[in-house]
């Protein structure tokens, strides 16, 4: 069952990276636009400073869990490296626990942010009236991910820590009983 919910997780989380990973090309597109724009037409295209700054949130947002799952978050090991491992796993534990507290905050506020941008209809103060909903919705989305696999790892590290060592990429073969 553990094994099953990693696995869906680590798909989950997959997906999200590889959205960042467009997102992160699309950015680069289009701040290659606006150079090449004003460089040949001496002018902007407008646009592209409001667009990247809502690529740049959704990059960040949809590549946590990824950054989480792949063991590549910044972290403080001096307490780590004193510990024997069931002190680790311990310490991993906690650690986990007080992000899946933290960053669920910072998703439910965002989420009901979010609902309060759709119900009112919000749309940027710029010439292009983007409506916000749109970006905020995806970045919503790349959170409500980083705290499940926050909630994954947490029940991973309590019910089978031996899991959590395998890559994500290995989520890519098919689960038992899919073809």
């Amino acid at each position: 069952m553990i094994s099953r919910l990693l696995r869906l997780s680590d798909r989950l989380t997959w997906a999200a990276a590889a959205f960042s990973a467009l997102a992160m090309a699309l950015l680069f597109i289009l701040m290659l636009a606006e150079i090449v724009s004003r460089n040949l037409l001496g002018k902007s295209l407008g646009f592209t400073w409001e667009v990247s700054g809502y690529l740049l949130g959704l990059i960040i947002f949809m590549a946590s869990s990824w950054t989480l799952r792949t063991d590549k978050h910044i972290r403080i090991t001096l307490l780590r490296e004193h510990l024997p491992n069931g002190g680790m796993r311990w310490l991993d534990l906690l650690a986990t626990l007080i992000g899946v507290v933290i960053v669920g905050f910072f998703t439910a506020a965002f989420v009901g942010f979010c609902l309060q941008t759709w119900h009112s209809g919000t749309v940027s103060s710029t010439p292009q009236q983007i409506p916000l909903i749109y970006p905020r919705a995806l970045m919503a989305l790349g959170l409500v991910v980083f705290t499940l696999t926050l909630i994954v790892r947490a029940l991973v590290l309590i019910a089978a820590p031996g899991l959590l060592e395998h890559t994500p990429e290995d989520s890519a073969m098919p689960m038992e009983g899919e073809p």
